[in-house]
């Protein structure tokens, strides 16, 4: 999880892993469950259930500065949003971009940068997965080890639906998965010390593996010195911040650099952060029902950033730097927060192959052709549509299990729906609004 930010598209959804507190949501530098509001930088992935809004321009999963560069991937999704987005300046990403909400904006200029598969179809399957009506001349650009997609025309992203990805979904089981482990720390043993120390706190702990610490934050916020961690080298510090409903920043580090990959402060209490300071915050932050306000010349959160919601002044250099939390935590116990799966129809005793599906019941409107796809199983599938005669890429369209699918045609033209899948399966068809349609696989 160290190299790798974010998820994959073709399975947006959560998973639990054992001994990380953030689960598969460890892929990301910032996972916001309200809205978003102008910052400007993350150096690892960002998902936010809300909108995102920004008065400048938004930099995605570039890594960090005189680090290697997070890597290109094919698949992985490093700016998600539920809601709407709106973004005055340029935003680039390194990565897929997935929009569940209605409305996209991004200044012109916006640039996402794709790792390329052995797929020889990629740049088309990104075509048609970045399609957008107000461009019909519009391509992937091939720049030797990725993919480059730009909006210097009209902005681009991809719809959920394009992927048939249930987004409210994958935060509605991230933040129950989140919230069950902020309870699970909660009933952790503290095996550690805290004392003051030159206006700050020191946590001392001599435990190899994992240090639990209990820090009772001023009320006023007049703790002005560092808060300083003295631990094992290679030890977890996991550090229970109680504060009441307001907590206010005004002291300028906590932790260190080195120890920020081990390092998790739960917020037991918050709901709302004050930044009175531009502070440096070394180690990741759990905290899944507080709303943070980031201090107007900037400051850092450096790790997993777990927030309700996070307002950035409009002119603040606040930034989200990418050292991932190393997992291996012990005492957690279980949270068993999976996604349910879908019911199942029985396996047909002859499955469709190439051939035009039946389509009984078809409501033929021109210009559609949408169906479900019924697999054996919750086996992954993925449906591409070309056109007969040139077997052009024309759209993607994937799933797991059950589940519906919908192209946009030319009502004259004949097509071809290439099924890929690793089990048996049924295409029952709703709508043909196409001249014809071979189903090969």
């Amino acid at each position: 999880m160290a190299t790798y930010t974010g998820v994959p598209y073709q399975d947006l959804r959560w998973q639990e892993v054992e001994g990380q507190p953030f689960g598969i949501g460890a892929g990301y530098n910032g996972l916001i469950f309200g809205n978003l509001e102008n910052i400007i930088d993350s150096e690892g992935a960002i998902a936010a259930a809300g909108s995102v809004t920004s008065n400048r321009g938004m930099s995605v999963a570039f890594g960090r500065q005189g680090q290697p560069a997070i890597p290109y991937d094919p698949f992985a999704v490093r700016f998600l949003a539920g809601g709407d987005v709106n973004i005055a300046g340029a935003l680039t990403v390194v990565g897929n971009v997935v929009i569940g909400g209605n409305s996209f904006q991004a200044g012109l200029g916006s640039t996402y940068l794709i790792g390329k598969s052995d797929n020889p179809d990629q740049s088309a399957e990104l075509a048609a997965l970045y399609a957008n009506n107000g461009s019909a001349y519009w391509a992937p650009s091939d720049n030797g080890n990725h993919y480059v997609i730009s909006s210097y025309d009209v902005p681009r992203y991809i719809p959920a639906a394009r992927l048939s990805a249930n987004v409210p979904s994958f935060f509605a089981d991230a933040r129950a998965s989140l919230t069950c482990r902020v309870q699970n720390i909660a009933a952790l043993t503290a095996n550690g010390t805290t004392a003051s120390r030159d206006s700050g706190l020191v946590l001392t702990g001599t435990d190899a593996q994992q240090n639990v610490f209990d820090v009772n934050w001023p009320a006023d916020g007049s703790l002005v010195g560092p808060l300083s961690i003295e631990t094992p080298e290679g030890s977890l510090n996991i550090v229970r911040i109680y504060s009441g409903d307001v907590l206010t920043v005004t002291n300028g580090i906590w932790g260190s650099m080195e120890q920020a990959n081990r390092t998790l402060y739960v917020l037991m209490d918050a709901k709302t952060v004050h930044m009175q300071v531009a502070a440096a915050i070394y180690g990741s932050m759990l905290a899944p029902d507080t709303h943070w306000n980031a201090n107007p010349s900037g400051g850092n959160i450096n790790g997993n950033t777990v927030l309700g919601s996070l307002s950035v002044p409009q002119s603040s250099g606040f930034e989200l730097h990418w050292y991932p939390f190393a997992g291996g935590m012990t005492g957690l116990g279980e949270c068993n927060v999976q996604p349910d799966a879908p019911s199942q129809p029985e396996q047909p005793e002859e499955p469709n192959r190439p051939g035009t599906p039946q389509c009984p019941e078809c409501i033929c409107q021109d210009g559609i052709i949408s169906g479900v796809m019924l697999p054996c199983g919750c086996c992954q599938w993925r449906l591409k549509l070309q056109l007969l005669a040139t077997r052009q890429v024309l759209s993607v369209w994937q799933g797991s299990g059950m589940g519906q699918f919908s192209f946009e045609v030319d009502p004259q033209e004949d097509y071809l729906l290439i099924v890929e899948t690793c089990c048996h399966y049924e295409v029952r068809l709703q709508q043909l609004g196409a001249r014809s349609l071979t189903v090969k696989g």
